[in-house]
């Protein structure tokens, strides 16, 4: 993601982040964030630069950051876990801690569904912090059809001021 800019809007298709982003279509089928094509209209996020280490992600926050296996894409999804956490994965009895400097990502769809399993953290592991350039803020697909994203407590103050002034400026 190669821009100088503090925010900034990407396109997105696809339900890895459903129900959080992208709203239901007419059809009731729920669209939201993934890199891969999509048939669907895509839907938009705005998003914040963050400047590790000063300002790094929290639990609960949706992040945008290139996909650590292929640079050509861009992935959105949420922080569940930092460095340092455990995961616990019940099928194997095993426990697994979130090594320093990196944390997991999940996308918000329900995974019990076959069609919802997405590219997060359980396809390629933990992710570097410093590898998180931007938390997304706010959805929009239409006038009437936006809102923020929900955040840590932490990012939703912070991203306030910001929201406010990019929102009236546009």
């Amino acid at each position: 993601i190669a821009t100088k800019a503090m925010t900034q809007v990407f396109a997105f298709a696809g339900g890895a982040m459903a129900p959080t982003l992208g709203r239901e279509d007419a059809a009731g089928a729920a669209r939201a964030s993934t890199s891969k094509p999509s048939s669907s209209k895509p839907s938009y996020v705005l998003a914040r630069r963050l400047a590790y280490p000063f300002r790094s992600a929290q639990v609960g926050d949706v992040v945008a950051f290139t996909h650590p296996q292929d640079d050509t894409r861009v992935l959105i999804r949420r922080v569940s876990a930092i460095e340092g956490d455990e995961l616990v994965d019940a099928a194997n009895a095993t426990v697994f801690v979130v090594p320093n400097a990196h944390c997991w990502v999940m996308s918000d769809a329900d995974a019990d569904e076959p069609e919802a399993r997405f590219e997060d953290s359980r396809t390629f592991g933990p992710i570097a912090l410093n590898s998180i350039e931007w938390r997304v803020m706010y959805s929009f697909e239409s006038a009437v059809n936006h809102g923020a994203v929900v955040n840590s407590a932490e990012a939703s103050v912070a991203d306030e001021p910001v929201l406010r002034e990019d929102l009236t400026a546009a």
